[in-house]
Parts: C-alpha cells; structure tokens; sequence
C-alpha cells in the first residue's frame, strides 16, 4: 500500500514537480492500439502487403505452435507482454538462433505496427504554400506544413509543461514523463510545437522545446522523425527536421522536458544499428536501460504529484508497481496520486489497490479518456485546480 509521505516545505517552487505516468492509453486517441490489441492491428498490416510485412510471419507461426499449451493452460497469446515473455524465456533456455530470429522479427512487428497505425501528423497545404500574399514567415517552404488536428489534444498536453511564455522565451515547469510507450507521439509534437514557433520568426534557441530522452547515455542513438517516418511518408512532405528537432544532446540542457522511456523507443538504435526496445517482459535487468529505471526513481522521489495516464497497473508488471512503492517509500513531499482512464472495472481497480486506505483521500480516479482530460471544461478545470498548471488551447 501506498502510504501519504511526510511533506517538508512544499510551498518551495522547485518542490512542485508533477511526473506524469503514460500508458498506451495515452496514445488511444491516435488510434494506436493498447497492448492487448497490437497482434490484431499487425495482422491488420500484414494483410494489406503481406509482401513488405513478411517477417510477420515468422511471429505468427510461433504464436501458433504455442496454441497446443491451450489444451492445458488459460495463456493470452494475443497480449503482446505475454507472448513477448515467452519468447524471451524459450531464447533465454534454448539459445536457438531461430528463437533469436524470431525476437528479432517481433521487435521489427512492433515498430512497424506502431509507424503503420501512427496518423501523419502534418497536413500539406499546397495552396497555401504558393500564395506568396499570405506568408508571413521567412521561409516559404515550412508554409505549407500544419499540425493534423489528430494531434491538437496532445500540444495541449505539451503546452502544460510550459510556465511563461514571454518574447524574450519560454520557461517550462520542472516536471517529468514517464513513458511505457514506444511510440512518438510526444516527439512529433514537440517538432510541432518547434515548427510553430519558426514559422512565427521566433529563436528556437530561445522559444523551441528540446526533450532530455538518453540523458547522456552513449549507447542509444536517436534517429530524426524524418527518416523513422520516411518509409511511410514521403520525405519531401517532411519539414526541414534540423530547424525543428527536439532532442537535446547533453545532460541538463535549458528548456528540455525529461522524457524517460523504460522500454526503449522505435527511433532508439544501438551502435550496432539494432532497434533499441526493451520488450514489456520479465527481462528488465539489462544493463543498458538500467540507467533510465534510475532516472525515473529519482524523478518520482521528488513528486508533488503524480499523475497516472492511459497506464492500468497489471497484475504481471511488478517491475513498475516496485519502482512506484521504493521511490514513494524515499518520497518527502507527495501530496497526491491521479489517475485518468476511461475504464471503470480492471483499470480502476487494480489502480485504486495500490492506495493506502488513509492515503485514498488524496486521490481521485477519473474515469476520463485523455482527450477528456485535456479538452472538456471539466478536464482542464481539474489541471488548473488539482495540478497547478493550464491548458493552453
């Protein structure tokens, strides 16, 4: 149980720290699928060219061969944690170099899935582009490109991190994401936030929005959403990415938002070019995410308030639910814990389990989408009142 730490002077402006909890739930409104649904949405993608897809297969097949298990044993093999555990475990025992394929295979599925499902998040205006009378900004080119309004709930969500927002730059709040998702939907909208401002003639040295992902960590390389989006789009209807990335390249950079991804990202590579993604399983000891497990205990330890999204604390992540009880444990000022999901049975329950019946009070569970929470009078009256912060609409 979660108990209410003892608080010391929490008026202190640098103590207000809100770490927001993203689960798949999160992206929901993309249209990207939760971790129960992305084997149906890859078998969605490999028949509309099973020709591009074909390393699909070999996950597929696998999956099948472990259907005689359900003649015994009541086995999701459609959840993506489940079947990745599995996968894991027979390469851990057997060491195969067809289980090592297969691993392989099903990192790429994952990453393709999520490209495939992720909407384009700029629409081209052409028109606009070639109507010299209305442009205002210094370079022509970046005209055309507008934010697809899929994505207007999620620079909302962005623009609460920011505290001012003067001519002279922006200043954000010190607060923190913790993301479960491989996706890039925070980084794309960060690009677009970024693209707004260049098209408004601001310095984005002063105005743009960087995101501290690595943290100094040598062994992930980013690669630019230009080209992890190029197989899908076509790279001329990509904004000049240079002019607007987000990724911050040292430690402690001005203005940049931590963004701490536990389980790898499908732009992350290693120095050896494979795909950085550590899958939702029972292996999390690896070295080479381990500093961002730290990264993230250290930012919960100092957490006015948390707020859960989108994230329904399964009974089989007992990694997450131990890093959450350990850093609170450590944890001074915590005054509340909220949780935004729609669903009201599982999701609600097994969040509000983790709760210390005195510290219960303190928090809420909003049965909210997260287009609710940002969007609806109520949502945004309850980010103004119980966060501190505003929507920026």
């Amino acid at each position: 149980m979660l108990k209410k730490p003892r608080i010391l002077n929490p008026q202190k402006s640098d103590m207000d720290k809100n770490v927001y909890i993203l689960g798949a739930g999160f992206s929901k409104g993309l249209g990207l699928p939760l971790q129960d649904e992305l084997l149906l949405f890859a078998k969605t993608v490999f028949f509309k060219d099973n020709d591009k897809f074909e390393h699909f297969k070999s996950v597929f097949t696998y999956q099948d061969k472990l259907s005689k298990m359900r003649k015994y044993l009541n086995y999701p093999l459609w959840n993506l944690e489940q079947l990745f555990n599995l996968v894991e475990m027979n390469n851990f025992y057997s060491k195969e170099g067809e289980l090592s394929e297969i691993k392989k295979n099903f990192i790429q599925l994952i990453v393709d899935t999520i490209l495939e499902c992720t909407p384009d998040p700029f629409d081209t205006d052409t028109s606009l582009a070639k109507n010299k009378l209305n442009l205002k900004y210094t370079d022509r080119s970046l005209a055309k490109f507008e934010l697809n309004p899929k994505y207007n709930d999620y620079l909302n969500f962005l623009n609460m991190f920011i505290e001012e927002n003067e001519n002279s730059g922006i200043k954000l709040h010190n607060d923190t994401i913790i993301s479960f998702n491989y996706d890039l939907v925070i980084e794309t909208v960060a690009c677009v936030f970024n693209l707004k401002k260049l098209k408004e003639k601001k310095d984005l040295a002063n105005s743009g929005i960087k995101l501290n992902c690595t943290f100094g960590k040598n062994n992930i390389k980013i690669t630019d959403l230009k080209e992890t989006f190029g197989n899908k789009y076509s790279k001329k209807d990509f904004p000049p990415y240079a002019d607007i990335s987000p990724f911050a390249l040292d430690n402690s950079p001005d203005r940049a938002i931590k963004l701490i991804k536990l389980h790898g990202s499908i732009n992350w590579k290693t120095d050896d070019g494979e795909i950085f993604i550590v899958p939702p399983t029972w292996n999390k000891s690896d070295a080479e995410i381990k500093k961002l497990w730290e990264i993230a205990y250290e930012e919960l330890k100092q957490a006015k308030r948390i707020i859960v999204i989108g994230y329904s604390f399964p009974e089989t992540d007992i990694y997450v639910k131990s890093l959450l009880a350990l850093a609170v444990n450590e944890n001074k000022i915590l005054q509340n814990i909220y949780f935004i999901n729609p669903d009201k049975d599982n999701a609600r329950r097994s969040s509000l389990s983790l709760l210390d019946k005195n510290f219960e009070r303190y928090c809420e569970y909003k049965e909210w989408s997260f287009q609710d929470f940002v969007q609806k009078n109520e949502g945004t009256d309850f980010i103004k009142e119980k966060l501190g912060r505003k929507v920026l609409i």
